[in-house]
């Protein structure tokens, strides 16, 4: 058996950890690029009675508001980019 002082001991368990957290943190910020999304306002529908934003299920220049049931139109703005976050699951 090879012999290794406590202070080697804890220094490969000091820098295998170190090695790990790294591994975790990159894998996370892997995580977080492939859940990202962009909404363009050309996607969003903005209720005018209940005041709520929602994206439609199937495009379309109309739609049906899922909270009071009333017929949405389409913004028509800029095609920039209005939000952009992480999804949550």
């Amino acid at each position: 058996m090879i012999g290794i002082s406590f202070a080697e001991f804890f220094t490969m368990l000091l820098i295998i950890f170190l090695i790990y957290i790294a591994w975790l943190w990159q894998r996370e910020i892997r995580r977080q690029k492939r859940n990202e999304w962009q909404l363009s306002n050309r996607q969003l529908f903005h209720c005018n009675t209940c005041h709520l934003s929602f994206i439609p299920k199937h495009p379309a220049s109309l739609c049906r508001c899922p909270r009071c049931n009333t017929v949405c139109i389409r913004r028509r703005d800029s095609g920039e980019t209005v939000v952009k976050s992480v999804r949550k699951k």
